[in-house]
């Protein structure tokens, strides 16, 4: 999306307000990457369509995205996994702060370990975590999404890096290029997902699991 567009879009949305407008003023200085405005949006719009009893999210950081997510469903339970232990302590106290500790519980481990020990599914599945470890997550998504459940991932476009090839991308970022663009041709070439890759935020893959699939 040109940056014309993105500040149309960003004009015409509604100022953000409360514990949301705190935690992206809190996130621009001290530079934690959350969700750009219009992902926020349409995440929001989805989570209020779906209205997932079960939501998974992966990549917590100060907890705004597991915020929004809360308000837009509040009988949804939400479970959101954090590697950083700096940020698990923050997140807690803004999921607090936002009165949503009920609603929301942050587990503090590495992404793979974690979900490789989850055994009850989920209605909706959020992917925000470190980008090169997608493709090494989606066994065990795939196996905790349930049938009709929505899966969602963020920065999937990785600040345009994406669309070099690896071997084309700085080198420091050649392993992160490769992971991504073999997730996504995995996830959009999966049949047992509808997918669509969408030029939202930093780039949005949504994709519904058919029902009747394996896992």
């Amino acid at each position: 999306m040109d940056e014309q567009t993105t500040l149309f879009i960003n004009e015409m949305l509604p100022a953000e307000a409360g514990i949301e407008k705190e935690l992206r003023d809190y996130a621009t200085e001290h530079r934690v990457p959350i969700l750009r405005r219009d992902a926020a949006a349409f995440l929001r719009t989805l989570v209020t369509l779906k209205k997932p009893e079960r939501i998974l999210e992966v990549g917590t950081a100060i907890g705004y995205s597991a915020i929004i997510m809360s308000k837009a469903s509040p009988e949804s339970h939400i479970d959101t996994v954090e590697i950083d232990g700096d940020s698990v302590i923050i997140a807690r106290q803004n999921i607090k702060k936002a009165g949503a500790e009920k609603k929301i519980r942050v587990i503090a481990g590495d992404g793979n370990e974690v979900l490789s020990a989850l055994t009850k599914p989920y209605d909706m599945i959020f992917m925000d975590a470190a980008k090169g470890q997608y493709i090494h997550l989606y066994d065990d998504v795939m196996r905790l999404l349930n049938d009709g459940g929505l899966l969602v991932c963020d920065n999937c476009i990785f600040y345009g890096k994406v669309l070099d090839k690896p071997e084309e991308a700085p080198h420091k970022h050649r392993t992160i290029v490769a992971n991504l663009r073999a997730f996504l041709d995995r996830l959009l070439n999966d049949e047992r997902m509808e997918s669509s890759l969408l030029d939202v935020g930093d780039g949005m893959a949504i994709a519904c699991k058919k029902l009747g699939e394996k896992k």
